[in-house]
């Protein structure tokens, strides 16, 4: 599989602007660091089950995210490995854990869920800007969650987004500061939600304009905070402090249908945070 959470990664390299650093949006929850290199993860071979915030820093010069792929029992590496160096939408074998967003380098990004015990693959799909994928110059690493998923305190939310097919919907508008969100997907495929900066002078038509362009050059937005997930039925958490100016929620998933992000099927949202 090749996803599209971020053709904007080659794009942002020229961006200097960096979102501020997130917090863990609670201290309940199993603390995980996940460090984003050129290309590698480094993070812990083995975690328990459980309520777990995973924080991704990335300590590299490009753009990079973890997509937090859950693998069947008895499935080969092998076959995943072929997987994964196939375009297109998910297959329908995968189920994707609430993983960090994309993060600029020397910033980072989290996600709090529950994990249940079993195999995961952590991926980066992000394009260099010799548009090969991370995942292609062997960014990929295995993690084992094992142990039981015990019941835990989840964090509390001040504000709640609903993913569907294909829209946002927030329960009450996003102010400048600090920010609990709960992610839940109501849809009928996997999504995310990026929280994108626009440029000074850009809107959301000169953001269509450049992905109806093929997503050349630099964007005008810069990555401010989301997670990847959750899977259908599911829900997550991340925290952002967001400043004053106007934002685009962005969903880049490949469709399960017809492969294009799901940015190109309206699942883009403009807002304001004052």
């Amino acid at each position: 599989m090749r996803s599209v959470p971020l053709a904007v990664g080659a794009a942002v390299l020229g961006l200097a602007a960096a979102c501020a650093r997130q917090a863990p949006p609670t201290a309940g929850a199993n603390a995980v660091t996940i460090t984003a290199t050129d290309f590698a993860f480094a993070a812990p071979d083995t975690i328990p089950a459980g309520l777990t915030t995973l924080r991704m820093v990335n300590g590299g010069k490009e753009p990079h995210h973890v997509v937090l792929i859950g693998i069947p029992a008895g499935m080969t590496r092998a076959a995943v490995d072929s997987a994964m160096r196939t375009p297109g939408p998910p297959a329908a074998w995968m189920s994707f854990g609430v993983s960090p967003i994309a993060a600029l380098p020397g910033d980072s990004t989290n996600a709090t869920s529950m994990l249940e015990p079993g195999h995961y693959l952590m991926v980066c799909f992000i394009e260099s800007a010799d548009r090969m994928p991370h995942v292609a110059k062997g960014m990929t690493r295995w993690l084992e969650v094992v142990g039981t998923a015990a019941a835990a305190a989840e964090p509390q939310a001040d504000v709640v987004i609903t993913l569907t097919d294909y829209s946002f919907q927030l329960s009450t508008p996003l102010t400048a500061g600090a920010h609990t969100i709960r992610v839940e997907n109501a849809g009928a495929q996997m999504h995310e939600v990026g929280i994108e900066r626009l440029a000074e002078g850009k809107s959301l038509a000169d953001y269509m304009a450049w992905g109806q362009g093929g997503m050349q050059g630099p964007p005008p937005v810069t990555p401010a905070g989301g997670v990847i997930g959750p899977d259908v039925g599911k829900h997550g958490y991340f925290t952002v402090s967001l400043t004053p100016g106007k934002y685009l929620l962005t969903c880049y998933v490949p469709d399960k249908q017809d492969g294009r992000p799901h940015v190109m099927h309206g699942m883009v949202q403009e807002i304001t945070v004052s």
